[in-house]
C-alpha cells in the first residue's frame, strides 16, 4: 500500500466519520442527545485529524529506489557566491543564490511500515543551504538558507510524526545529503534510497572538486 492510497483511505474514512458525527449531534432526547453529542464531538475530532493526516501525506512525492529527486547546477558569481539551479523530479527549475564553499540539501521523508520493516519513503524537498569551510566565516559572515517546502500546502504534521515513533503504519525521518563542494560548472544529482539521501557528482568539475577536497 502506497502513501497515496493511505491518504485517500484516510480521507474517505474521514467523510464517513463526519456523517456519523453529524447524525449523532442532531439526535433527540436529553440523555441520548448528550451521549450521542459527546460521541459526535469525538467523531468530529477524529474526522479533522484524519483529514489533516491525509492532506499532509498528499504533499509528499512518491519515489522509487535510487530515483533522482533533484539535480543542482552551480555557476560562480563571485568569490564564495554561487547561482544555483535546482531541477526537481517533476523537471521544475528553482533558482537560488548560495554563499560559502559547500552546499547541503535536506529532505523530509515519510515511509509506510509493515511487520517492523520500513518501505521506500515518499519525500518532500525541505531546505537548501550553504556553508563556509572557515569556522570564523561560519560564525560571522552572512549565511544562505532557502526553504523548499510550500508551507501553505502543509498542515505541519511531519514534525509530529518525527516525535511519535509509536504511531502505527508511518515512520517519519530527515534525509540529508552530505555537504558537497561548490565550484563553477559543478552538477550534482541527489538520489533517494530506502536508507536515505545520497548526493553524487555528475560533471567533471564536480568530480574534480570532490577528489581535491
Amino acid at each position: 500500500m502506497s502513501i497515496l492510497i493511505l491518504s485517500i483511505i484516510l480521507l474517505i474514512l474521514a467523510l464517513l466519520t463526519l456523517a456519523g458525527a453529524l447524525k449523532a449531534l442532531i439526535a433527540t432526547g436529553w440523555f441520548l442527545k448528550w451521549l450521542r453529542g459527546s460521541g459526535g464531538i469525538i467523531l468530529v475530532a477524529i474526522t479533522l485529524a484524519s483529514v489533516a493526516l491525509g492532506y499532509e501525506l498528499l504533499t509528499f512525492n512518491k519515489s522509487d529506489e535510487g530515483q533522482v529527486i533533484a539535480t543542482l547546477t552551480f555557476d560562480k558569481v563571485a568569490n564564495q557566491e554561487f547561482r544555483v539551479e535546482l531541477v526537481d523530479a517533476q523537471s521544475k527549475p528553482h533558482n537560488f543564490e548560495l554563499l560559502g564553499d559547500q552546499w547541503q540539501l535536506d529532505v523530509k521523508l515519510v515511509a509506510l511500515t509493515g511487520l517492523g520493516e520500513v518501505g521506500q519513503p515518499s519525500y518532500k524537498l525541505d531546505r537548501l543551504s550553504g556553508r563556509y569551510l572557515s569556522l570564523e566565516q561560519e560564525k560571522h559572515d552572512q549565511r544562505s538558507v532557502h526553504s523548499l517546502s510550500n508551507k501553505q500546502a502543509s498542515v505541519g504534521l511531519w514534525q509530529w510524526f518525527m516525535n511519535n515513533d509509536w504511531l502505527p503504519l508511518l515512520k517519519a525521518s530527515y534525509g540529508t545529503a552530505a555537504f558537497m563542494p561548490m565550484v563553477d560548472g559543478a552538477i550534482y544529482q541527489v538520489k533517494l534510497f530506502q536508507k536515505g539521501v545520497l548526493a553524487e557528482p555528475v560533471s567533471a568539475q564536480a568530480k574534480q572538486a570532490i577528489e581535491s577536497w
